[in-house]
């Protein structure tokens, strides 16, 4: 099963409120829907929320290290939001599907924390809950899922939740038998069933279900498509995660409060600027309303006209109208009723129409007004065209009564250009009807003005004020609404948000783009360096598994000039000196083996004459026969030689580990070299008697004094001249020659034996070393008396040499010392 049995809610979870919260802090005017009134207010805070508390978690995730408390501070800022929206926009608006989406969300998350689940994720559980519980609503109650949000389904949402059921069955049946090719084609189906939903609610502008099912899609499309869940270590995870929240985090905080900033102050400008549309428009109105009543109402007082009408000059009345209707500038059609309602002074403008019109509201209105100039409601006059008129009467004495009414053409009023920006949407109606006078979209008078649907009566209450309200479309509108003094109407003018915040949309869209390029960056630079880093490192894991081998043939390459090329450097440093160490080790313990054998040996030897010899004295002083004397001083000197030998095999063995062990001191004193020299000759020559005449002294007359360690030059001449005899035939000459030279001390012993081959020279003055024919031509020894003599010579401040022609060409041992020793710490 893999990834379907492993892949996290947390995951999920995280993208869904990196995405929903990016919406509500970037485009949050976009959550003006009915569902969504009462989050509306707390759309930004909620939104923070929500990338905050995702942030969070998702850094918990991807860095485990860190405290737990990390993790669960993350989880209960995201279940907070996830908490408010729920009830804000899902349970007090009764929408049904995500009274069942986020409980089942927030219910899992928690449930994955258990130890029960610590090693499982749920979000293939979470995706078959969800698709088994979409398709029941829409098979058993449709009309609440299409009212909510699939209205584009209609008549189709029964199949689409047959669709849902079948996919979440067998996704639910796949997960409970372990079937995984039946989830991989479970989720494949749900992919596209989810994507149609995001398809559906994007036209319809639904935003935070649009993100859920994006990501609820994205996560199906990841479970089709991977075969197990990746593994979140080595150098190119760690450069990727910190590659990714270095860059796309703070992009994404940064854009949030730029956006935030920018919106605060284009919402500021754009109250400003509605509020002063407004104004303007209703100054405007004012102003021409003003001036036609102060035209009507000084042209109904004026003494000429009412003369005129007093004695029927029909020819004066008729002038002054038509000075109304063509030069004021002001009135579409002016015309004169008498007392009955009958028409005294036909409109030009309207083509000098005639009638009672005593049946008209405006008529009836300026009878009984007294002396005010008086604004009638709107209404379609016999023409068909939509008029508002003032009417002013004229009082001609003896109860009689001219009403001089002038005209304002609604579909001429709409067509005068408005004084506010081109963005905004401009109405004007009467507040004693609603009745629509003036809109610069679509040109409809004499309608329901479309405005008061959406303001609410308490609002057009008061004489000015700004709100943001809900379109019929759904769309967030900031109104600004004044009333005109001195009329019954009322200036609307609104501004669709998202026109306004297009700019600040198009930023937020480019931070978002931004930070999503970002991390693609980062990936893709996680990889190249991360594959350059991992292959060097990879190579020196290699590397120093090969340690562990005999020998290390395959050096690391160490191409580049940075740390890990300085690494890889040091390690092929480190490990030819390993091998180098290997081998020393390896021939140590061969020459350690060897030594073991020949000092069983050597000691066994004199050991066994000895035993013999011991056993011979203890028999014969049993017996009745005695001794004489010459057989007893023969065994007593045979003991004497045994002890010897063995002695001399141990002091070698204890120099040996004194050298070892750094305590090999000299005591420096005044000494004459040539009386050493002949006392050891005497020596050797008084201990072989059989070598008698072989050997041969060249000394200097007089006296060879020096400072030097007595005892450890008579060590090492003993040693060369003990060597010599060894390694040499019967009746072969051994010639001892010091004298002085340069300065120093030189001292040759040579020989006419069996010589040391070439290759044997170099490590000749290894302890337990023995040259080949050494081993081969027994001599008895343990390889230890040169490396002695190496050291006697070293400490002194000299140098020992080895010269020889080759096998059976003999042997020479020279040796140079300085006149004096300076004796340094052992």
């Amino acid at each position: 099963m893999g990834i379907l049995e492993r892949a996290r809610v947390e995951w999920f979870a995280a993208a869904f409120g990196l995405v929903v919260g990016t919406m509500m802090v970037f485009v949050p005017y976009e959550f003006g829907a009915p569902l969504f009134q009462l989050i509306y207010p707390y759309v930004r805070p909620l939104g923070s929320l929500f990338l905050v508390g995702s942030a969070t978690m998702l850094a918990a995730m991807m860095y485990p290290t860190w405290p737990p408390f990390v993790g669960w501070l993350g989880r209960a800022l995201f279940l907070g939001a996830v908490a408010f929206y729920w009830w804000g926009a899902t349970v007090m608006p009764r929408g049904i599907t995500g009274f069942v989406l986020y409980p089942l969300l927030a219910g899992l998350m928690l449930l994955e924390r258990t130890h029960r689940f610590r090693e499982r994720g749920l979000l293939s559980v979470l995706i078959a809950c969800v698709a088994l519980s979409f398709g029941g609503l829409m098979v058993l109650v449709p009309g609440s899922v299409i009212r909510m949000s699939l209205l584009a389904f209609g008549p189709f949402v029964r199949l689409l939740g047959g669709a849902f059921l079948v996919t979440g069955t067998l996704l639910a049946v796949g997960l409970w038998r372990g079937r995984g090719r039946a989830c991989r084609i479970a989720v494949g189906g749900l992919s596209v069933l989810f994507l149609a939903l995001t398809l559906v609610l994007g036209s319809r502008g639904s935003w935070s279900g649009m993100g859920v099912y994006a990501v609820l899609a994205l996560a199906c499309l990841l479970l089709l498509w991977a075969r197990e869940v990746p593994v979140l270590s080595g150098v190119r995870w760690r450069l990727f995660r910190g590659m990714a929240l270095a860059s796309v985090l703070p992009i994404l905080a940064l854009g949030a409060v730029t956006s935030y900033v920018a919106q605060r102050a284009l919402e500021v400008e754009l109250r400003g600027k509605a509020q002063h549309a407004v104004v303007t428009e209703t100054a405007w109105l004012e102003q021409k309303t003003a001036l036609a009543r102060a035209l009507l109402g000084a042209q109904s007082r004026d003494p000429a006209f009412i003369a005129a009408a007093r004695t029927g000059n029909l020819e004066v009345l008729r002038e002054r109208v038509e000075l109304l209707e063509f030069d004021s500038g002001l009135f579409d059609a002016t015309w004169l009723l008498d007392s009955t309602g009958e028409t005294l002074v036909p409109s030009v403008k309207l083509n000098r129409r005639t009638g009672n019109f005593a049946d008209r509201d405006y008529f009836q209105q300026a009878l009984k007004g007294g002396d005010q100039v008086l604004l009638s409601k709107p209404f379609l006059s016999r023409a068909g065209v939509p008029f508002v008129v003032f009417t002013a009467p004229v009082e001609l004495g003896d109860g009689r009564r001219l009403v001089l009414v002038g005209g304002l053409s609604l579909k001429g009023l709409g067509l005068q250009p408005t004084l506010a920006s081109s963005s905004y949407h401009v109405e004007l109606f009467d507040r004693r009807d609603g009745t629509l006078l003036r809109e610069t979209d679509r040109g409809d008078v004499l309608t329901r003005a479309p405005v008061l649907e959406v303001l609410p009566p308490e609002a057009l209450a008061v004489h000015e004020g700004q709100r943001e309200v809900v379109g019929a479309s759904g769309r967030r509108l900031l109104a600004a609404y004044a009333q005109v003094d001195g009329t019954p109407w009322t200036v609307v003018v609104t501004a669709r948000l998202r026109d306004a915040f297009a700019p600040v949309t198009r930023m937020g869209a480019w931070v978002v783009g931004t930070a999503v390029l970002a991390g693609a960056i980062a990936l893709l630079l996680s990889q190249w360096v991360g594959r350059d880093v991992a292959v060097r490192l990879e190579t020196l894991r290699d590397g120093f598994a090969a340690l562990g081998t005999p020998a290390l043939e395959q050096r690391v390459q160490d191409r580049g000039d940075d740390e890990v090329a300085q690494l890889a450097s040091g390690f092929n440093d480190m490990a030819a000196r390993i091998d180098r160490t290997q081998k020393e080790l390896r021939e140590a313990i061969a020459i350690r083996d060897q030594f073991l054998s020949m000092a069983s040996h050597e000691l066994r030897t004199p050991l066994t004459p000895l035993k013999a010899t011991l056993e011979l004295l203890i028999r014969q002083s049993e017996s009745s026969a005695g001794l004489t004397p010459e057989r007893q001083r023969a065994s007593l000197e045979r003991l004497t030689r045994q002890v010897d030998r063995l002695t001399r095999l141990i002091g070698d063995m204890l120099d040996v580990s004194r050298l070892q062990a750094g305590r090999f001191a000299l005591t420096v004193a005044s000494m004459d070299l040539v009386a050493l020299a002949r006392e050891v000759m005497e020596r050797v020559q008084s201990t072989r008697p059989e070598r008698q005449g072989v050997l041969s002294l060249d000394v200097p007359d007089a006296p060879l004094v020096g400072r030097w360690d007595e005892q450890r030059l008579d060590q090492l001449l003993t040693n060369l001249v003990e060597n010599a005899l060894r390694y040499s035939p019967p009746g072969a000459p051994v010639t001892v020659r010091i004298r002085e030279e340069d300065g120093q001390v030189r001292m040759d012993v040579e020989d006419h034996g069996i010589g040391i081959p070439a290759e044997s020279l170099p490590q000749l003055f290894t302890p337990f070393f023995r040259a080949r024919n050494a081993a081969e031509h027994y001599a008895g020894g343990l390889g230890l008396g040169l490396a002695i003599c190496r050291e006697i010579v070293e400490r002194h401040g000299g140098r020992i040499q080895a010269r020889s022609e080759g096998p059976g060409q003999g042997t020479c041992f020279t040796v140079w010392l300085p006149r004096s020793v300076v004796v340094e710490p052992a």
